[in-house]
């Protein structure tokens, strides 16, 4: 089922819509193709973080804070621009900017509301992504560093060995298992060359 994706790999339909095909497929796959089964559910869960990203709980008071941590709809905005920008370059003063603190203020808030610290969240947001988009597309490494914002392949190896005790390429090796292809069915987006702003560790703060 071909559906047009950005350059994350995420559907530009409907969330709601996509989510239940992505579920669909991969219960009509996860008998004779799991890796298929597996795809589908991981684009799946990329676009439910978005989804939760972008609303607040039903109920929820935006104006009210919760303890000491962000107010919902801070967290909320700061949380969705992170997903929609993890291509690019994103520093802790930027998202404090989001939120109307001082970038010391924001980050205790935040660490308080999530449980890390933002440069950390970020980091591990693009480990994430990296990890979605070696299971759901072709791309290489270095098309995948780019976007996750990060500086080059050496970066993203660096980074991802740091975090999971293993590096990029023997991660993909292992998820893939016993098919050496891996999904031939998604297509390696087009990097946009304007479209993907370069991030070094340091700009996360």
């Amino acid at each position: 089922m071909e559906r047009p994706t950005d350059i994350t790999g995420e559907t530009t339909a409907d969330p709601f819509v996509s989510i239940a095909e992505f579920l669909e497929e991969a219960s009509a796959a996860v008998g004779g193709n799991p890796i298929v089964a597996r795809t589908c559910i991981a684009r799946a869960a990329m676009l439910l973080r978005e989804v939760q990203a972008r609303h607040a709980p039903a109920g929820d008071n935006p104006q009210r804070s919760s303890g000491p941590g962000l107010a919902r709809w801070k967290l909320n905005r700061v949380l969705l621009h992170v997903e929609r920008r993890l291509g690019g370059n994103l520093r802790v003063r930027d998202l404090a900017r989001l939120t109307g603190l001082s970038p010391g203020h924001f980050a205790r808030a935040f660490q308080q509301s999530v449980g890390v610290a933002p440069r950390h969240f970020l980091i591990e947001r693009r480990i994430e992504r990296a990890k979605t988009l070696m299971q759901t597309s072709d791309m290489t490494l270095s098309e995948i560093a780019l976007a996750c914002g990060l500086s080059d392949q050496a970066h993203l190896s660096r980074l991802f060995r740091r975090h999971t005790g293993t590096t990029p390429n023997a991660w993909r090796r292992e998820w893939r298992g016993a098919d050496p292809q891996g999904p031939s069915f998604v297509k390696s987006p087009r990097l946009a060359g304007d479209g993907i702003r370069r991030e070094t560790e340091a700009h996360a703060g």
